[in-house]
């Protein structure tokens, strides 16, 4: 073999290990059922703030209560400071795992989805 023709080998086993990469650690949408049925696979979940319950924070751990679109509620726990504004978002989007015990969802990454601005008051 010529060495073009090893190094594009080459070049091309690496952008398959690349591309297996992205995608091991991609997560799947879904709820909180979806989640705790499928241990240990990471999932992102849309849900509300669950209001009635307290927001308890330490230095780098928030826990919470949300509810996702199906309408079940679940404890979070966040290793992270408390998101500014985050007691006055509509929508949370979260990502992480189940709790081994299938008692709480472990966040890692949480992104807030405020009210719009551009509402027209009334």
């Amino acid at each position: 073999m010529k060495k073009v023709e090893i190094i594009l080998i080459l070049l091309v086993a690496v952008a398959i290990a690349i591309i297996f990469g992205f995608t091991a650690n991609a997560s799947t949408y879904g709820n909180f059922s979806q989640a705790f049925d499928s241990e240990g696979k990471t999932f992102t979940v849309v849900g509300k703030l669950d209001k009635e319950s307290p927001i308890k924070s330490q230095a780098n751990l928030v826990v919470f209560n949300m509810i996702d679109k199906e309408g079940k509620a679940c404890k979070v726990y966040l290793n992270q400071t408390v998101p500014e504004h985050f007691d006055r978002s509509d929508n949370v989007v979260i990502t992480g795992k189940a709790s081994r015990d299938k008692e709480a969802f472990m966040a890692t990454e949480v992104q807030l989805k405020c009210p719009s601005k551009y509402n027209d008051e009334k």
